[in-house]
């Protein structure tokens, strides 16, 4: 499945928060024991995969904020959402 569909809306999986621990983000999920260590962009992109934000609209808000990484960013969210879908983060598209 090609990850930039434009009706791919990754979803964040419930229970999942984002959290700082030891200078550093985390996703954890208290119940199921899940911690997964990210960095700042991965936690911005989990917070947009709303259901509703499609894979180019995620890669578009975030293009408008730092315009100079156009070309990084449209590399770089596929690739954080399939490793968050991998993790258990992210449900859908």
């Amino acid at each position: 499945m090609q990850l930039t569909a434009p009706n791919i809306n990754p979803k964040q999986c419930k229970g999942f928060l984002i959290e700082k621990m030891e200078g550093e983000l985390v996703l954890l999920h208290p119940t199921r024991n899940v911690i997964i260590h990210t960095n700042e962009t991965a936690a911005l992109v989990w917070q947009m995969c709303d259901g509703i934000n499609s894979i180019p609209q995620i890669v578009e808000i975030l293009s408008g904020a730092y315009p100079d990484a156009r070309a990084q960013i449209a590399k770089d969210v596929p690739d954080i959402i399939q490793k968050l879908r991998a993790q258990g983060a992210l449900d859908g598209g």
